[in-house]
């Protein structure tokens, strides 16, 4: 409900997603009237795969998580969120108040033991494969602690996203140099590098990214958000500039019609619709968080991702891991 389109991306996706996956079944949170409004014209054979639950209360995207923590319990966002603390859901997908999801999911789900701070990271495309970046936008402002433990999360991420184990490490910076970067950064590369179990190879910058040099690539959500959001900018302005092609001057016509199908294939392969959807990783559950302004095609998209995480079960993989990986840190000790 909380996304810029609300339910009119929401349930095209849903429908375009249960006649992919027979097996499916789907709960929809919001108000009632306002979903059934758009499922009645759906055959009865979906509507009976998705259940409505009727909730009143709606988290805008310009709410306070504060407020929504305190106030906002009863909202489609808590209650989808409890839906999969209680296990009657084996993942959520929302487009709403990122702030407000990561205060209500720390609160419904709790996060898995030792995290402390749950990040979002999706797996992104890269020159011959894929490349999970993290954190894209849930802490601003992190320890060289919490980098290290976005790291061991990206990489059992990116394991199942991958379907590889031996994955590479590395921290988004501004350059290679070891002496570039912030007294914490710094501190994480040192930390990461005294590290048996990571496959740590240093530094990396921007358009490191999706050159495919590393598979898991750490940084604040300040600098995950800005680099996701440009890479995404430059996309779309790629594809402007394919179409206005027919309105250059007849050479440049002539040049542009050759490269025309390559270029709209590109665009296509790479449009940021068809990566939507971020794991919100360290919380007790499957939680995937869509653009605010997504597409019905975008929403579907996050929709396989949730499906992806729940057939894996993500959250509890990564939980095993990470008590795992403490109880190999308390030995050391």
């Amino acid at each position: 409900m909380g996304g810029d389109l609300g339910p009119r991306s929401v349930v095209p996706a849903c429908v375009r997603f249960l006649t992919r996956f027979p097996q499916a079944e789907l709960q929809l949170f919001g108000p009632r009237s306002q979903l059934q409004s758009l499922l009645i014209n759906q055959p009865p054979a979906f509507r009976e795969r998705m259940e409505v639950v009727d909730c009143e209360q709606v988290i805008s995207q310009s709410c306070n998580p504060v407020h929504a923590l305190r106030h906002m319990r009863e909202s489609s966002m808590a209650r989808a969120l409890q839906s999969v603390g209680d296990g009657t859901c084996a993942a959520m997908v929302t487009s709403g108040n990122t702030g407000a999801l990561l205060a209500l999911g720390r609160s419904i789900l709790g996060t898995v033991e030792g995290v402390r701070r749950p990040a979002l990271g999706k797996s992104l495309p890269t020159a011959d494969g894929s490349c999970f970046l993290l954190d894209l936008g849930a802490n601003i402002d992190c320890s060289a602690e919490d980098l290290v433990q976005f790291a061991r999360m990206g990489v059992e991420a990116q394991r199942v996203f991958s379907g590889r184990e031996s994955l590479t490490v590395a921290l988004l910076n501004i350059g290679a140099e070891e002496h570039k970067g912030t007294e914490e950064i710094r501190r994480a590369g040192r930390l990461l590098g005294s590290d048996p179990s990571m496959n740590y190879v240093g530094f990396v910058e921007g358009h490191d990214i999706f050159a495919g040099v590393v598979d898991v690539v750490v940084c604040n959500g300040l600098m995950g958000n800005v680099a996701m959001k440009s890479a995404e900018g430059v996309i779309r302005l790629i594809g402007q500039k394919t179409f206005t092609i027919d309105k250059k001057a007849p050479i440049k016509r002539f040049f542009g019609q050759l490269a025309i199908k390559l270029l709209r294939k590109w665009r296509a392969q790479l449009e940021p619709g068809r990566y939507n959807g971020a794991s919100f990783l360290g919380l007790e559950g499957n939680v995937i968080k869509s653009h605010g302004g997504a597409s019905s095609e975008a929403f579907y998209r996050a929709l396989l991702t949730a499906r992806e995480c729940a057939i894996a079960d993500l959250a509890q993989r990564l939980g095993k891991s990470m008590a795992l990986q403490a109880q190999q840190q308390t030995g050391c000790d």
